[in-house]
């Protein structure tokens, strides 16, 4: 048996079940594996290709130094061992719901004296539920492991658009008060269950990153990925028509897929000694550093693929034939570890540029130092994760150049967090109000499944048969926008976008920038 795995008994048709692992133990494990990180990380080959990480998340003060200036350090990574924490005590309460419902299919069919039918089948899906999620933890483990990452330090500019920041708090902070208690009630997103949850929430657990491996890295997600072509298709004929699409910012990149499809993105024409194959210089970004971490071990995997069981862990209900719950994909395709080690051959002017930044995208992106830095923008299952979509637009706007191409992709399906839900023809209006000129908008015919075709009663799951009796999918937005022009203020500079994003936040009940993404002077 796997170490670890779930034990079942069977007495009398009384399924117990059990964990064979400690809490205490794990913790201890993973102390030891993030001090022999931090001896490691260092020894990192430079000569193999790599994609650079960097951390902006809120700042960690750890100590002063010396001078008394402050220390800031990296991330801790606990998320990680947070995140399989939770998958496991998920699996547990998946094995006993399975549990129970044996038990109760058991003395029902005692009671009507009929064949043990049911019963005879949940014991058997108990087993093998047991088995795949435990296997599925061990793969998350293998993955979720701490990785080198830089600190972004924060700019003088920044420092001067924080004051303005300060100022807007202390100037306002009276009158928001009273607007808020005649007209806004204090701003907190809630989950499902009605309980608060972190508006900037990250997709940190492990059944998301699951679901992520699946569509992004797996070869049966490749025909979710088929709008990729899309993409490249735009930005190639932007390319030949503007100076430069680079640098690349992919926002809300998750575990990497698509930022890693476009900085591989190869011009044959023009590939020699000279000039570099790989144009775009992409910068991928989320708020999970769970997610980040599973990116970068995809994105430096060399040794093999892994198989994970998507579908082990889903719902109970519309299911047709639990044979389908057993299906495995292999992450990620065995093209991309060979694409991987095929760059070690190169000359480092001529592998792809790719980076990964951890950070909230409105307070890491509308900070001075990002102003116009970007030459486009490519946004795909991102727009609708904003709490206030004005934020958004205006970030964007904020951190490409004139000229600048926003591209986007995905549904219009608003989390829980949003206080904003504009209709695709109202947010088109935001867009063009922002200052871009749309070249292209259209809500697609076709469906679109989310993780898997699957999930869809496509052509691929009639080869074995629809998988569930409801079918997951949706018709995303697509569109191309170009800036045209960024107004300026009477002394030629825009107004410190932060400022405004917090002067927002205190008029419409959210919580002050300050208070959570930068770090806390020390004390004197």
């Amino acid at each position: 048996m796997l170490r670890g795995a779930w034990t079942i008994s069977v007495e009398r048709g009384l399924l117990a079940w059990s964990v064979e692992r400690s809490n205490i133990i794990s913790c201890i494990s993973y102390t030891v594996l993030l001090c022999g990180f931090a001896m490691s990380a260092e020894s990192e080959d430079d000569e193999n290709w790599h994609a650079k990480f960097f951390y902006a998340g809120p700042p960690l003060l750890a100590s002063i130094d010396g001078d008394g200036v402050p220390v800031v350090e990296s991330p801790s990574f606990l998320e990680l061992h947070s995140a399989t924490r939770h998958y496991r005590e998920m699996a547990d309460a998946f094995v006993k719901q399975l549990s129970m419902s044996h038990e109760v299919a058991l003395r029902t069919e005692e009671i009507f004296n009929t064949t043990q039918s049911l019963s005879h089948h949940l014991e058997k899906k108990i087993s093998k539920t047991a088995e795949l999620l435990e296997h599925n933890a061990f793969v998350l483990e293998e993955i979720l492991k701490p990785f080198p990452v830089d600190a972004i330090e924060t700019s003088a500019s920044n420092l001067v658009c924080r004051i303005g920041v300060e100022s807007a708090v202390e100037s306002s902070s009276d009158d928001v008060q009273q607007t808020i208690a005649r007209y806004i009630p204090s701003f907190s997103a809630r989950n499902s269950n009605g309980g608060n949850v972190n508006e900037e929430q990250p997709y940190d657990e492990a059944v998301q990153i699951i679901a992520h491996l699946t569509r992004d890295w797996s070869k049966e997600g490749a025909i979710l990925r088929d709008e990729f072509i899309w993409i490249k298709e735009e930005l190639w004929r932007y390319h030949h028509e503007t100076t430069s699409l680079s640098p690349i910012l992919v926002p809300g990149a998750g575990i990497g897929r698509l930022a890693f499809e476009l900085a591989f993105a190869k011009e044959e024409e023009r590939t020699s000694d000279c000039f570099t194959s790989y144009p775009f210089a992409v910068e991928a970004m989320d708020n999970s550093i769970v997610m980040a971490s599973a990116a970068h071990h995809l994105f430096h995997n060399e040794a093999h693929t892994k198989n994970i069981y998507p579908f082990v862990s889903d719902s109970l209900s519309n299911e047709v034939d639990t044979q389908r719950r057993w299906d495995s994909v292999q992450i990620p395709e065995q093209s991309i570890v060979d694409k991987i080690r095929s760059m070690h051959n190169q000359q480092p002017h001529q592998q792809p540029r790719l980076s990964y930044t951890v950070g909230d995208f409105v307070t890491t992106y509308s900070s001075p130092s990002k102003q116009g830095h970007y030459g486009s923008l490519v946004s795909v299952f991102f727009i609708d994760t904003a709490t206030n979509i004005f934020e958004y637009i205006w970030t964007i706007r904020h951190s490409l150049r004139r000229g600048g191409i926003w591209i986007n992709y995905g549904p219009v399906q608003w989390h829980q967090n949003a206080q904003l839900h504009p209709t695709t023809n109202e947010l088109r209006d935001m867009i063009e109000a922002g200052g871009f000129e749309v070249k292209h908008w259209e809500v697609s015919e076709k469906l679109v499944a989310y993780r898997h075709p699957d999930d869809l009663d496509s052509a691929h799951s009639n080869e074995r048969g629809s998988r569930s009796t409801r079918s997951e999918a949706y018709r995303p937005l697509k569109f191309v926008a170009v800036l045209k022009s960024v107004d300026s203020g009477s002394n030629g500079q825009e107004e410190c976008l932060l400022s405004s994003i917090q002067k927002v936040r205190l008029s419409t009940g959210r919580r002050s920038i300050i208070q959570h993404d930068f770090v806390e002077e020390p004390d004197e």
